[in-house]
């Protein structure tokens, strides 16, 4: 059901996944540090239950995407993500109504392609936002660290126990490493994202969105922040998911794909 494919751009090869085929595609853009493969459970679950196809990418750093010497800006992502798409649409890989569904800083970038490119987008979802007003991104920005290896393995111990040790019951150890190496793989360009979000204006941007978000909320420490980012769209659907246990996309993939399908009417 997962096709891989690559996209050449200005800024070099972007890799992505697609999951079936249909006149209405779903693009996901992931949180960082990870990559598209974090939504494989959910584009498998989604294309089963709905008639939409989905598509992931991994962002340009990311992945088995190009690297960058540097980090770019939240802009720099969503301009990326628009040449793809219209680049997929000129090959005839991807025709038809394209919607976005972001979940943490992929929120921020669907944000922005959808700004940019209004006409190109017929539906934007955002499962989380991770909103910061200019004085916490001043902070955050100043207490930020660099991912760093070194000869010691504990430099990845941390990420073990959040991921494979301390994984919310139900999800596989195996779908957990494969999250795990994930990170590893992106661990020198791990902070190119989060600096990337703590640049990105939100309380300027989210005001400019011309469509009607769904935003679907959890229990997590962007539980208020995706409140703040509701309260600056004009319009939006808002749901919130119950009985949260962590890893949503891997044991929420019911619920959100019920809110989504509800919202795109299929």
């Amino acid at each position: 059901m997962r096709k891989n494919f690559y996209t050449e751009t200005k800024l070099g090869q972007v890799h992505g996944s697609k999951y079936g085929q249909s006149d209405k595609t779903i693009i996901c853009l992931h949180p960082m540090p990870y990559s598209g493969g974090y939504y494989d459970t959910f584009c498998n679950d989604f294309i089963l239950k709905t008639n939409i196809a989905a598509i992931s990418l991994d962002m340009l750093g990311y992945g088995q995407s190009s690297k960058i010497e540097e980090p770019i800006s939240i802009e720099d992502y969503a301009l990326n993500v628009i040449e793809v798409i219209k680049s997929l649409q000129d090959s005839g890989e991807l025709s038809g109504d394209i919607f976005l569904l972001g979940f943490h800083t992929g929120s921020a970038i669907a944000n922005e392609i959808a700004i940019i490119e209004p006409e190109l987008i017929s539906k934007v979802i955002f499962v989380t936002y991770p909103f910061f007003d200019a004085a916490k991104r001043a902070e955050l920005l100043e207490s930020q660290t660099k991912g760093s290896i070194d000869e010691s393995i504990d430099c990845l111990k941390g990420m073990w126990e959040f991921t494979i040790t301390n994984r919310s019951e139900g999800i596989s150890i195996e779908r957990a490493y494969e999250n795990f190496i994930d990170q590893v793989k992106n661990m020198p360009v791990s902070w190119y994202g989060f600096y990337s979000m703590f640049n990105y204006p939100s309380e300027e941007r989210l005001p400019l969105l011309q469509h009607v978000p769904l935003i679907i909320n959890d229990v997590s420490s962007l539980t208020e922040p995706t409140k703040i980012a509701m309260s600056l769209v004009e319009n939006s659907e808002y749901v919130e998911l119950t009985d949260v246990k962590g890893g949503i996309f891997e044991l929420n993939t019911d619920q959100i794909i019920s809110h989504v399908s509800g919202y795109l009417g299929s």
